[in-house]
C-alpha cells in the first residue's frame, strides 16, 4: 500500500455530507453542436467543427452496430479519437461515438482478432502493447484485454516491445486464421514475426517465429532499406544500429498471393513498397519501389503511415495516407491526408485528393487558438482563429530535418443574428502577418495607441507581445513589414508561448492584461495610464495560483486564459492547457490577490444527460460567449491538430459521470462492501469524488498517490459512483455499498 494511503478516506469522510433533496450541478453546461454553418469560400464546409488533423491513422469499425463498417481516425498530434457514419454512401462527422471509446495514446490499430465480427482495438500500452477487446451489444462498448501483451522469446514470455512511434503490423502473417505481430527489433532495423500457436481465438500464445522476417535491413539514420539481410549484425555500438521510427502495412499489392510490406520511415515523406517472393512459410523481400505509388508517389512529412479502407461507393480499397512522426513542430499539417483510389485499368493507386476530410473541416494547420471579438462593430462577435503556424517547408541538417512554419490569423465575420450564429471566412491573413514568419501569433483586440480605433496585439511564441495598428489591418495590400508593428510591445515578456488577454480584471474601467504561458502560470499586467493610450504595469506572474502544469507528463503547462463575466457568477476563467484539460476557476472578483478557486480541473460536456470530460486533443484555447443569446455562455475549444469544436451553452447536469474506464488500471475492490473499499492505480490519482445515484457529489479529496481508501461504513446502502481523475483521464467505477 503506497505511504499517501493515510487515513485519506477518514479526511474524505469529514467533508461528507447528504442532503437527499438538492443536487450538486456543474456551474455551466455545454452540448456539442458541429451544425454551426462556416463558409470557407467557395463553399461551406460539410464538417466545420470535427476538430482538423495533422497526423492520423485511419481503421474500419462498425459505430451504429448496423452491421456496415464505419470509419474512425486516430489523431496522434493530441490523441484524438473521430468517428465517421457510413450513410448513403458517404461520410458524416459523429461525435457521438467519441466517448464511448477508452482514452488511447501514441498509436491505435483497429483488428478483430477474436473473429467475431467486431473490431477490437490494438494501441500502446505500458511500454508495450494493450488490447481493448470489443465487448458491444446494444451500443459500442470496450474492455481492457490487456496493458501488456506477452510473447515467448528465447528464454521465456515478456512483454512484447512496442515503441510508441511506430505502428506495427497487427494480422494474420501466415494466413494459418490467426492475429500475428510484426513489429521491430528493439533497436529497430529488423523485422520481428511474432506468430500466434492459440488454437482459441480469445487467447494468444505469441512466439518469436523469425527475427529477420522479409530478409532486409533499415539503415541507422536514413530510409535505406537493404534487401536480403541475414539480420546478423546485433553486435556493436548501439548509435551504429539503432533505427527507431517506421510505419508497416502488410498487403498483397502485386496480387501473387504473399504478402508485400509497405514502409514508412521518420524524417522521410516517402513510401516504400518491398515486394515478397518468397514463400508462404518464409517472407523474403526482393524488390523495393522507392517511389510508391507510381505515378504520383507518397511525399508528405514525416513517416508516412498508410492505410487500407474500402470508402462508401467503391469496391475496391483507397490507400489513406497521412504522417506518423511524433514532434509537434516537423509535420506536414495542412494538406497532409492524402487519397489514393486503385484503378483497375492502370492496376495501380492514383492520388484524388490531398486534403481528404480535412478540406471540410475548420483546419488552419498547427495549434488552433479561437478568439471572439466583435471587429466590425455589427453587434455580433466574430471569429479568429491564429496559429502555432502552417507548414512552409523543410531542411536536413546533419541528418535531422529541421520544418519551417509562419502563423497567420484567418478573420471570419459573424454572417449569422443575434441568436443564430454562422461564419464566413473574410481572409486567411488577417493583418498580413504570414510574411513575418513568426510562430505561435495569439491576437487579443483593443485600442493600443488611443486613436479610439480597436487594434490588435499579439502574443508571440518568444513570449513577448506585438501591437499591429488599425491603419496596418485595414491596409488592402500586405505593407511593408515594419508598417503599423509594434514588437516587444512595453517590453513585456512572459517567457515562451504568451497568450494575452485584454480584459477589465479589476473593475476600473480599463483593460487589464492577463497573459498565460508555456510554464503553465497567468500573468497579470495592470493599466496605470490616466489619459492616453494603455500603460501596463505588472502585479504578479502568479495571478490566482493558476498552474495547469501535469507534472507527471511534462514540465509545461501552456496556458490559454479566457476571462468571462457572467451575470449570475460574475468573472470566471476558463484556461486551456498542453493536456488538453480546460480548467474553470471561480471566486474571482474582489479576490485578485488570493488563489481563484479551482472549480472543475476539466470541463464536462453533456451527451444524452450525462457528464463526460471534454476530449478535444492536446494544447487546448478557449473562446467563450453567449453567441445565440440565450443568456448561456458558447464555448469554441481549439487544438494543436488546427481545428476547434463548437459547444452551445445548456442546462448544468448534475455531477453523475458516465461510468467510463480509459486506458490505465484502475480496481476499486472489494465491491460490493460493507465498509472499506481499497482503490489502487497504476497512475497517480490526482482528485476523486464520491457520487450518489442521484447525481450529488458527495465528498472530493486529492490524494495525489497511487493507492488510498474509503471506509463507507457510514453510507446508507446503495448504489455509489467514485470518479478518478488522473493525468491520462478519468475513470468511474460503481460501487454496491451493502
Amino acid at each position: 500500500m503506497h505511504a499517501k494511503t493515510l487515513s485519506f478516506f477518514l479526511v474524505f469522510l469529514t467533508v461528507f455530507s447528504y442532503h437527499g433533496t438538492t443536487q450538486n450541478l456543474y456551474d455551466f453546461g455545454f452540448t456539442r453542436n458541429h451544425h454551426i454553418p462556416v463558409n470557407a469560400s467557395p463553399d461551406s464546409l460539410h464538417m466545420p467543427w470535427a476538430g482538423g488533423m495533422n497526423a492520423v491513422r485511419f481503421s474500419e469499425i462498425d459505430l451504429d452496430l448496423d452491421g456496415d463498417p464505419d470509419l474512425v481516425a486516430f489523431e496522434k498530434h493530441g490523441n484524438r479519437i473521430l468517428p465517421f457514419l457510413r450513410q448513403n454512401d458517404g461520410l458524416v462527422f459523429a461525435p457521438q461515438f467519441i466517448h464511448l471509446f477508452p482514452s488511447l495514446h501514441d498509436w491505435a490499430i483497429f483488428h478483430d482478432y477474436n473473429h467475431d465480427g467486431k473490431a477490437d482495438i490494438f494501441t500502446y500500452g505500458l511500454a508495450g502493447i494493450a488490447i481493448y477487446r470489443n465487448i458491444s451489444q446494444d451500443t459500442l462498448a470496450f474492455e481492457l484485454l490487456t496493458d501488456q501483451l506477452t510473447a515467448y522469446y528465447y528464454d521465456g514470455p515478456v512483454n512484447i516491445f512496442a515503441s510508441p512511434d511506430d505502428y506495427p503490423v497487427i494480422a494474420d502473417v501466415d494466413g494459418d486464421g490467426h492475429t500475428d505481430i510484426l513489429n521491430f527489433w528493439v533497436l529497430g532495423k529488423y523485422v520481428h514475426f511474432l506468430r500466434n500457436y492459440s488454437t482459441d481465438p480469445e487467447t494468444f500464445d505469441l512466439r518469436l517465429e523469425n527475427e529477420c522476417w522479409g530478409h532486409f535491413a533499415e539503415a541507422a539514420d536514413n530510409n535505406l532499406i537493404t534487401l536480403f539481410s541475414d539480420c546478423n549484425d546485433k553486435q556493436g555500438d548501439d548509435d551504429h544500429l539503432r533505427h527507431v521510427g517506421s510505419t508497416l502495412l502488410l498487403h498483397d499489392f502485386d496480387g501473387n498471393g504473399l504478402a508485400d510490406l509497405l514502409v514508412g520511415d521518420i524524417d522521410s515523406p516517402h513510401l516504400i513498397l518491398l515486394s515478397n517472393h518468397g514463400t508462404s512459410s518464409e517472407a523474403r523481400m526482393t524488390e523495393q519501389d522507392t517511389a510508391f505509388p507510381s505515378g504520383a508517389p507518397v511525399d508528405l512529412l514525416s513517416m508516412p503511415a498508410p492505410s487500407l479502407i474500402t470508402l462508401p461507393g467503391s469496391a475496391t480499397p483507397s490507400l489513406l495516407v497521412s504522417p506518423a512522426d511524433p514532434s509537434l513542430t516537423k509535420s506536414q499539417d495542412h494538406s497532409s491526408v492524402w487519397r489514393y483510389d486503385y484503378n483497375t485499368l492502370l492496376q495501380q493507386f492514383t492520388l484524388v485528393q490531398t486534403d481528404f476530410l480535412q478540406g471540410d473541416m475548420l483546419d488552419v494547420g498547427s495549434g488552433c487558438r479561437p478568439v471572439l471579438f466583435d471587429w466590425n462593430g455589427d453587434g455580433l462577435l466574430d471569429l479568429f482563429l491564429a496559429n502555432y503556424g502552417t507548414f512552409d517547408s523543410a531542411s536536413t541538417v546533419n541528418g535531422f530535418v529541421t520544418s519551417s512554419f509562419s502563423s497567420s490569423i484567418r478573420y471570419f465575420k459573424n454572417v449569422g443574428s443575434s441568436s443564430s450564429p454562422a461564419f464566413e471566412m473574410m481572409t486567411d491573413d488577417f493583418g498580413h502577418l504570414r510574411a513575418l514568419n513568426l510562430q505561435a501569433l495569439h491576437p487579443t483586440f483593443g485600442d493600443m495607441d488611443g486613436d479610439g480605433l480597436p487594434d490588435m496585439l499579439c502574443g508571440l511564441r518568444d513570449g513577448t507581445l506585438m501591437s499591429v495598428s488599425n491603419a496596418r489591418i485595414a491596409a488592402a495590400n500586405a505593407p511593408a513589414a515594419d508598417f503599423g508593428i509594434t514588437p516587444h510591445f512595453q517590453g513585456i515578456d512572459v517567457g515562451d508561448f504568451s497568450t494575452p488577454q485584454l480584459f477589465d480584471l479589476d473593475g476600473d474601467g480599463r483593460q487589464d492584461l492577463v497573459i498565460g504561458n508555456r510554464r503553465g502560470l497567468l500573468s497579470h499586467y495592470r493599466d496605470t495610464r490616466t489619459s492616453g493610450a494603455p500603460l501596463f504595469a505588472r502585479v504578479t506572474d502568479t495571478l490566482g495560483g493558476v498552474d495547469v502544469r501535469n507534472f507527471e507528463l511534462s514540465y509545461f503547462g501552456h496556458s490559454v486564459p479566457w476571462l468571462y463575466r457572467d451575470p449570475q457568477r460574475g468573472t470566471v476563467l476558463f484556461c486551456g492547457s498542453e493536456q488538453g484539460n480546460v480548467f474553470y476557476y471561480k471566486d474571482i472578483d474582489g479576490n485578485l490577490g488570493h488563489d481563484f478557486t479551482l472549480s472543475e480541473s476539466n470541463l464536462a460536456e453533456s451527451i444524452g444527460g450525462q457528464a463526460f470530460p471534454l476530449r478535444e486533443g492536446k494544447r487546448t484555447g478557449i473562446a467563450v460567449a453567449d453567441l445565440n443569446g440565450d443568456g448561456k455562455p458558447d464555448m469554441v475549444v481549439g487544438n494543436y491538430a488546427g481545428g476547434c469544436a463548437y459547444f452551445e451553452g445548456s442546462a448544468p447536469l448534475p455531477h453523475s459521470i458516465a461510468e467510463h474506464h480509459p486506458g490505465f488500471d484502475m480496481r476499486a475492490y472489494p465491491n460490493p462492501t460493507s465498509g472499506i473499499l481499497h482503490l489502487d492505480a497504476d497512475i497517480l490519482m490526482h482528485r476523486i469524488s464520491l457520487y450518489n445515484i442521484q447525481g450529488q457529489r458527495l465528498a472530493v479529496k486529492t490524494p495525489n498517490s497511487l493507492s488510498c481508501q474509503a471506509d463507507l461504513s457510514s453510507l446508507p446502502a446503495g448504489i455509489y459512483l467514485i470518479q478518478v481523475e488522473t493525468g491520462k483521464g478519468n475513470v468511474v467505477k460503481r460501487i454496491i455499498k451493502l
